[in-house]
């Protein structure tokens, strides 16, 4: 967790102030700004997007509720599979950059749109935005005026999560989620919590069936914060479907389909960027970002042991989703 808080803001700086602009006057951080504003939600969506495609899985493995306080504690592994659309955006460059060479402009000495620029899961170089040779500025023809953040070059987006459920009377299942807020020195602070529900829908039907079936909702929230208590982002998930399951011996195929949101707020801050020798303020906007997941169909395979469930799951979506996990279960 340590790991993805300093991943997550070290490349939001990157895009936000780290990104040079060669031979820029003292107008840097405005513009820097012009820039981030633009460009940073497309930036971290993906990434974002991830985290909230994570957050809405490993509900369940089975759809065989636990009876009247049977129970079971565990931990989830989970993490979207990168694909090739979530690696690149088109980074859109301010009209204007003020340079030794004098005012440049958009469209006439530099392209306006630089496509194929990395997002926080593409490539680890970002792409040099060069003066035109067309330019009217002749001195200033095939300069490098900037360069667009790179990337982390990201497979997974992975997320721990753990996971207790008991059950109730009824037909019901109650499911938790919990990370206490936990300090993390310097680099702030994390909080995670979950509610859900599960119902027993089979309970209804007259007549006996070779499987189970059960709907779920589930809803949660997972926050940043530095060391003084300064929120920085913040997320939420929910989802609810139906759920389906078959077992035999010590197997149990379960499958759903599964709708769901996720959506997250990253505060406005202030960055000062002192690598150019004079430093420079910038205030970055607060924003928010959507999940792409919308809805999802996902199969998966458990293992029962004694009381020990192991499980692994696949979801169909539009960021696909791995799932695998280990814990104990009393029925």
């Amino acid at each position: 967790m340590k790991l993805f808080r300093l991943t997550l803001l070290f490349s939001t700086l990157s895009l936000f102030a780290g990104a040079q602009i060669a031979n820029a006057q003292d107008d840097i951080g405005s513009q820097l700004s012009k820039v981030s504003g633009e460009n940073a939600p497309n930036y971290l969506s993906p990434f974002l997007s991830g985290l909230g495609a994570d957050l809405n899985s490993g509900i369940y493995h089975s759809a065989d509720l636990h009876s009247v306080l049977g129970f079971d504690i565990g931990v989830k592994f989970t993490s979207i599979l990168v694909q090739d659309d979530d690696k690149m955006f088109d980074f859109v460059m301010p009209d204007q950059i003020q340079t030794i060479f004098g005012t440049l402009q958009a469209g006439q000495d530099y392209d306006k749109i630089i496509s194929g620029s990395p997002t926080l899961l593409g490539g680890e170089t970002g792409i040099d935005v060069k003066v035109k040779d067309t330019s009217p500025n002749v001195p200033a023809r095939g300069q490098t005026i900037f360069s667009t953040p790179p990337g982390s070059n990201l497979k997974l987006v992975p997320l721990i999560v753990p996971q207790a459920s008991v059950g109730l009377p009824f037909g019901i299942e109650v499911t938790g989620r919990f990370i206490p807020t936990v300090s993390l020195g310097d680099v702030g602070k994390v909080n995670f919590l979950g509610f859900g529900l599960r119902h027993d829908i089979d309970q209804y039907i007259p007549v006996p069936l070779p499987i189970d079936i059960a709907a779920h909702f589930m809803t949660q929230s997972l926050t940043f914060s530095d060391k003084d208590d300064k929120k920085i982002l913040s997320g939420s998930g929910t989802a609810f479907g139906l759920e389906v399951s078959a077992s035999a011996l010590i197997f149990t195929l379960y499958g759903g389909l599964q709708l769901e949101s996720s959506s997250w707020d990253i505060e406005s801050y202030e960055y000062t960027d002192e690598s150019s020798g004079t430093p420079v303020t910038v205030q970055i906007p607060g924003f928010s970002v959507d999940g792409k997941n919308k809805s999802r169909f996902h199969a998966g395979v458990r293992f029962i042991l004694a009381v020990i469930n192991i499980h692994a799951d696949y979801s169909f979506a539009n960021q696909p989703v791995i799932t695998a996990g280990l814990g104990i279960s009393f029925r």
